[in-house]
C-alpha cells in the first residue's frame, strides 16, 4: 500500500504537467486601440509589440475601433509625396481571432481577403506566401489595383498574435516598394 501513494502523486503531477495552463483571454480591442501611441513619426503598440516608423508621410485619422465587431484599424499612414512612385498607404489592423471561428490559419485568412479584393476588381499578382516581417512569420499576398491612374499594388500581411489576427495593409506603386516599406517601417519587439 505504501507504494500506491507515491505512484498516485506522480500520476497527479504528470496530469497537471500535461494539461496546458489556462491562457489569459485577449485584451479588449478598445483598450488595445486606446493604448497605441504616436510620438512624432513613430507609432507603437505594446500589446502586439509593433512599431511603425515613417521616414516620410504622416499618420492619418483613419484608425477606428469596433468593440461590437471586435476589430480595429489601429493606425493609418500615407505618404505626402507628389511623385506617384513615392506614394504609399500603410495600415495596421487587428481582428479578434475568437470572433472569427472559421479562420484556422493566417493563410486561410489572407486567401479570403485576396478573393474579396478580386471581387472588387483587383488582380492577384502573388498568392499566399510565407514571409518574415522583422523576424515574425506572416503570410503575404499581393494584388494589382486597376484604376484610372497608372495603377498600383496592394499587399496584405497577416499573422496570429496574442489572440488576434494582426494584418498589415500596404499599397504602393510596385511590389518592390511594398517590400521595402514593410522592411524599413515595421519592427516587432
Amino acid at each position: 500500500m505504501s507504494y500506491v501513494l507515491p505512484r498516485l502523486a506522480a500520476l497527479i503531477f504528470i496530469a497537471f504537467a500535461i494539461v496546458p495552463a489556462a491562457q489569459t483571454p485577449p485584451k479588449d480591442i478598445a483598450d488595445i486601440y486606446a493604448e497605441g501611441k504616436v510620438s512624432g513619426n513613430v507609432y507603437t503598440n505594446d500589446y502586439f509589440g509593433v512599431t511603425l516608423t515613417l521616414e516620410s508621410g504622416a499618420f492619418t485619422k483613419g484608425g477606428f475601433s469596433s468593440t461590437q465587431g471586435k476589430r480595429a484599424r489601429l493606425i493609418d499612414a500615407a505618404s505626402n509625396a507628389t511623385n506617384w512612385q513615392d506614394k504609399f498607404d500603410i495600415a495596421i489592423l487587428a481582428d479578434l481571432l475568437a470572433a472569427n471561428p472559421r479562420i484556422r490559419s493566417a493563410e486561410q485568412y489572407v486567401r479570403a481577403v485576396r478573393h474579396q479584393f478580386e471581387k472588387e476588381g483587383m488582380e492577384t499578382f502573388q498568392e499566399e506566401t510565407p514571409i518574415k516581417v522583422s523576424g515574425v512569420p506572416f503570410i503575404e499576398a499581393v494584388l494589382k489595383v486597376k484604376d484610372s491612374g497608372p495603377g498600383h499594388y496592394r499587399a496584405i500581411y497577416t499573422a496570429f498574435r496574442n489572440g488576434y489576427i494582426l494584418s498589415l495593409d500596404v499599397s504602393a506603386a510596385t511590389p518592390e516598394k511594398i517590400t521595402q516599406l514593410v522592411s524599413t517601417t515595421i519592427k516587432f519587439m
